[in-house]
């Protein structure tokens, strides 16, 4: 019964990667830690399969990597804030949150509003989300 469920699993996972591979990306950046790759190798693997892959933006992105609509036939994965390392849980909620009252004007507006440090800010600007 171990051997059905497992093959099942990974049967309904390639079905999803081939069909939904935006959604199935975002889907395992949201699942790290997972231990077998590491979030550069699955956007590396999504862009191989024709993915267009968006950067981290404070303007558009949540704290988890999502869909956005490319254009095209199929939507554009959006990285996530979760991918800027040491920006924290709960700076990245509070970026969400306060892009809802509108966009950011400057990196002023942005701490004001966000009330984010100044290493945040620098880990920002290095995962280029500024």
């Amino acid at each position: 019964s171990h051997a059905t469920s497992f093959a099942l699993l990974v049967y309904v996972s390639a079905w999803l990667k081939f069909h939904y591979p935006a959604a199935f990306t975002a889907a395992l950046l949201g699942s790290q830690p997972m231990g077998f790759y590491a979030p550069a190798q699955l956007v590396r693997d999504a862009q191989g399969h024709g993915v267009t892959v968006l950067p981290v933006c404070v303007q558009s992105s949540g704290w988890h990597a999502g869909l956005e609509d490319s254009g095209e036939s199929s939507p554009a994965l959006r990285l996530g804030l979760e991918q800027v390392h040491g920006l924290g849980q709960a700076s990245g909620r509070q970026i969400e949150e306060a892009r809802k009252s509108g966009r950011f004007m400057s990196i002023h507006d942005l701490t004001k509003r966000c009330h984010v440090t100044q290493g945040q800010i620098l880990s920002l600007a290095r995962a280029g989300a500024l």
